[in-house]
């Protein structure tokens, strides 16, 4: 699905566009004039689904170039490694992230909790898979006429890192932000309400135009209303809404 010019969505899973596998997170692709970066990877359950998207939506396979990771959660990390596979993609990701995907840590990104829970069949299992680039928050990863700037966004998980990019205000939220404010308050080691509060208040700073959040629906115009609203929530002692 073409959201605008430079960005389509490619997958999603059961909270979101349901495009592709049920455990999936939203998949974007950003057209950047040189190639395309792909922004999260989902599950890496049934890819074929996923990868079947891509001449649907009017991405070239060949020119897919890197591939973004915003956290180590399974939805959104556990298929780079099929990505790696087949399309030979720069994988980047933040270096606490790097370290959990490299290894196929599964209790740090609290796959096993959720496995534990039914989230997951009981038979999936963390593909690893190498990070040839590890980025910093203020960090900036450049590609023809466009730039996405990583942004801290800890909180949903402590690794999680978003990707801001001026050139078209649009914000790649991973699981930090979602339509009508909303945020994925979870019950994990690696989920801290205090750092979420503090950034969701950093991303209200930012000039969102487009907002594309890890699941859910993406919002091309308007997207600081979005995060407004949770800023607002947190501003005033209510508890945030959530996509869980």
């Amino acid at each position: 699905m073409r959201l605008t010019d430079r960005v389509s969505v490619i997958g999603g899973g059961g909270l979101g566009y349901r495009l592709s596998s049920f455990y999936d997170c939203n998949v974007y692709a950003l057209e950047t004039g040189a190639e395309t970066i792909v922004i999260d990877a989902g599950s890496g359950i049934e890819p074929e689904l996923l990868f079947g998207r891509l001449a649907e939506r009017g991405v070239r396979p060949e020119r897919i170039g890197k591939l973004l990771l915003t956290h180590g959660h399974a939805d959104h990390a556990g298929g780079a490694a099929e990505w790696k596979a087949r399309y030979g993609v720069q994988v980047i990701a933040a270096a606490s992230t790097s370290v959990m995907v490299e290894s196929g840590d599964e209790i740090r990104t609290s796959l096993a909790q959720a496995r534990a829970a039914g989230t997951y069949p009981e038979w999936y299992r963390l593909a690893p898979c190498p990070i040839d680039r590890i980025v910093r928050v203020g960090e900036d990863i450049r590609s023809g006429d466009l730039t996405l700037r990583i942004v801290s966004a800890a909180g949903h998980s402590f690794d999680m890192i978003a990707a801001y990019c001026p050139e078209l205000k649009a914000l790649f939220a991973g699981d930090a932000v979602f339509a009508e404010g909303r945020l994925a308050v979870i019950d994990t080691p690696d989920f801290s309400m205090d750092r979420y509060r503090e950034t969701i208040a950093g991303l209200a700073l930012l000039d969102v135009e487009q907002l594309y959040p890890g699941h859910g629906e993406a919002l091309t115009r308007d997207g600081r209303e979005a995060i407004r609203l949770a800023n607002d929530r947190f501003v005033r002692g209510l508890e945030p809404l959530s996509i869980v």
